[in-house]
């Protein structure tokens, strides 16, 4: 399965796990895909196997599409549901982080470990990942400029202008098709 990572915010990528390639792809496919996700995002998914995150699959997509909604709002400016909001706080209370401190060859350092694994603490990590997100950047999430695709990301551009989810897919098909268009005239 090969996934996006264009979204510069770990909530955002998994926005980005169901894109438009000529139609909506889902590239949760099922509990597999969503472990393998987690996995590439060095998410904690524990020994629960993919049974686990099959069970999980409705939650995950539902909670996917909350974000999504969020993203959308937040690229437009709009406030944020508080019952979301809400969710969000049970998700992060309901699997907790604890800060351990370690030694890291070049000094001591604290690190967040997760006390719980499996799919619930995939999710409550990017409830984490979102809720710091919002307190921290909040702004400049955008949507790609190109209408066929649903790539959300956090614009991290040095003027805040960045247009499309990468250059290389839909930065270039937008300039091929405007020289085209230029050529036709």
């Amino acid at each position: 399965m090969s996934f996006i990572f264009l979204g510069n915010a770990l909530w955002l990528d998994f926005v980005n796990t169901q894109i438009i390639d000529g139609e909506l792809v889902d590239l949760l496919a099922g509990g597999d895909a969503f472990m393998d996700w987690a996995r590439a995002t060095d998410l904690p998914t524990g020994e629960s196997g993919a049974k686990a995150f099959d069970t999980a699959l409705i939650e995950t997509r539902s909670f996917r599409a909350q974000l999504r909604e969020a993203a959308n709002g937040l690229a437009a400016g709009t406030a944020l549901n508080p019952d979301f909001i809400a969710d969000i706080n049970r998700r992060m209370a309901e699997h907790p982080v604890a800060t351990i401190l370690e030694n890291s060859g070049s000094g001591w350092a604290t690190r967040a470990k997760p006390v719980t694994t499996g799919p619930d603490r995939v999710l409550a990590d990017i409830a984490h990942d979102f809720a710091r997100f919002v307190a921290t950047e909040g702004t400049n999430v955008r949507k790609c400029s190109n209408e066929r695709c649903c790539v959300v990301f956090y614009d991290t551009s040095k003027n805040h202008t960045r247009r499309w989810c990468s250059m290389e897919a839909c930065g270039n098909r937008a300039k091929a098709a405007g020289r085209r268009a230029r050529i036709a005239q």
